[in-house]
């Protein structure tokens, strides 16, 4: 029995899952990084979201290309029906890609300073030298102080960004050619391009992981890309100027609560000997505006 394949039957999902990435975008609370006790949140939920959808699809993409076979590489599948299979999968997880790649690109519209500091500085290779020189124990080299994102990682998101651009436009034209007829060597040229970019997320992701899962050096910031959380002794050690900022820019959340619950006491003392003395109704109501303040503080 013939499989039917999901690219010519439900293609009209792949145009509606970056407007639904678009709307999930808009419609998430972001959480900008804050200290909390011995614990910095380096990665809100939006960002993980964000990440392992789209990192989940690129992987699965790979997977099921690979099967299917690069234009200028050999099929791993021997008959149609196993084609077909692999093909539905690759759509699968097209859909997942487009949702991940878009909802990541609604939050940088609206957070465009969060784009920026995925960008590398003019410094960034010679800050890359240092940074892995020193590592490795070379005596001329000077471990620079590091902001949020290594400079490494900056510069490969400029790769990823390259290729993620690079899959999308010649993967929806590849899906145009199962809507409307369009001419074979153009679309010859677009199945070039496409594989070209994925190799280039293939480079990627291999980089990513040694430098960002293997190497000891990225150990104390992982657990963050799945609690969001990292250890602040760590931070502080490893992404210098960045736990500079968040600690000028937010404060301890902990402290905080503490210091608001030691004033709402003093607070609660002096309204309640004041409403003794017979001014309870205007006191009363001060107290309990007080009391919703500190609440809400705590709360958030």
């Amino acid at each position: 029995m013939q499989q039917t394949l999901w690219f010519n039957m439900y293609w009209p999902i792949l145009f509606i899952m970056p407007f639904l990435g678009l709307l999930v975008a808009g419609l998430s609370k972001r959480i900008d990084p804050v200290v909390r006790g011995n614990r910095v949140l380096r990665h809100d939920g939006p960002a993980r979201v964000a990440h392992w959808s789209h990192a989940l699809g690129v992987v699965a993409l790979i997977i099921s290309g690979f099967f299917i076979g690069l234009r200028f590489s050999a099929s791993h599948v021997t008959t149609s029906a196993n084609t077909a299979a692999w093909m539905n999968v690759h759509f699968v997880f097209a859909c997942l890609f487009l949702f991940g790649t878009f909802y990541w690109l609604g939050n940088t519209i609206i957070s465009r300073y969060r784009f920026r500091e995925h960008l590398p500085h003019k410094n960034a290779i010679s800050s890359t030298l240092n940074h892995y020189g020193a590592l490795m124990g070379f005596k001329k080299a000077k471990a620079p102080n590091e902001e949020k994102y290594f400079e490494s990682e900056r510069l490969a998101f400029l790769v990823a960004l390259g290729g993620a651009c690079l899959m999308v436009v010649t993967g929806v034209i590849k899906v145009l050619a199962h809507i409307v007829d369009l001419p074979g060597p153009f679309v010859y040229g677009i199945t070039i391009t496409h594989d070209i970019g994925a190799i280039i997320l293939v480079l990627f992701l291999l980089a990513h992981l040694f430098f960002g899962v293997v190497i000891p050096n990225a150990w104390p910031a992982l657990p963050s890309m799945f609690t969001g959380y990292m250890k602040r002794e760590k931070a502080e050690k490893e992404y210098v100027l960045w736990m500079q900022a968040v600690e000028e820019q937010g404060k301890d959340i902990e402290s905080e609560s503490a210091s608001t619950g030691q004033a709402g006491a003093g607070s609660a003392g002096s309204n309640s000997a004041q409403a003794t003395e017979g001014d309870g109704p205007a006191h009363q109501g001060t107290l309990g505006g007080a009391a919703a303040a500190s609440d809400g503080k705590e709360q958030a």
